[in-house]
C-alpha cells in the first residue's frame, strides 16, 4: 500500500504539451502538478505533428488533456487536433517569454562541445532546436496556474 494519501493520487494529471511552429513543434508529455515529471520531450516536424501525437497517445494512455501554446500556428493546429482527438480537452495557454526561458534552460542543461565551450554563455546560440523545452515550460506554467 502506498504512503501517499488517495486524494493526492487523484490530483496527478498527465498532459501533452505542444509548442506549435511553422517548421517544427515542441512536444512534451508531462505529469504534475507536484512534482513535475517530464515523461518524454521531442522536437517534431510540423507536417508530421498530428501523426506523432497519435503515436504518443498510444504510448501514454494516461494523457488527459492537450495544452497548446498560443503562438504561431496555434489556431490551425487546434482545429486539426480537435478533428482527430475528440475525446481530449484542448486548452490554449499563453506563450509569453517561454522561448526565452527555454533558451536559458537549454544553455544551462546542454553543455557545448569542442571550441564552443570557449564562448561565454551570454553569447552562445543553441546548437540544437529547443522547442521541446518550450513545451515543458508551457506545461509547468499550466500546472502552476492550476494550483494557484
Amino acid at each position: 500500500m502506498s504512503d501517499v494519501p488517495t486524494n493526492d493520487l487523484l490530483a496527478i494529471e498527465t498532459i501533452l504539451s505542444i509548442d506549435p511552429g511553422r517548421a517544427k513543434c515542441g512536444v512534451a508529455v508531462v505529469e504534475g502538478p507536484a512534482p513535475i515529471a517530464v515523461k518524454r520531450k521531442l522536437v517534431v516536424d510540423s507536417l508530421k505533428l498530428v501523426s506523432e501525437i497519435l503515436a504518443i497517445r498510444e504510448q501514454f494512455p494516461a494523457v488527459s488533456r492537450l495544452i497548446i501554446g498560443d503562438g504561431t500556428g496555434s489556431a490551425t493546429l487546434r482545429r486539426a487536433l480537435a478533428a482527430s482527438m475528440t475525446d481530449l480537452p484542448i486548452e490554449v495557454v499563453d506563450e509569453y517569454c517561454t522561448s526565452q526561458r527555454a533558451r536559458e534552460r537549454f544553455t544551462r542543461e546542454i553543455r557545448p562541445v569542442g571550441w564552443l565551450r570557449l564562448v561565454p554563455k551570454t553569447l552562445r546560440a543553441p546548437h540544437l532546436p529547443y522547442d521541446d523545452y518550450v513545451a515543458v515550460i508551457l506545461a509547468e506554467d499550466y500546472f502552476a496556474k492550476k494550483n494557484v
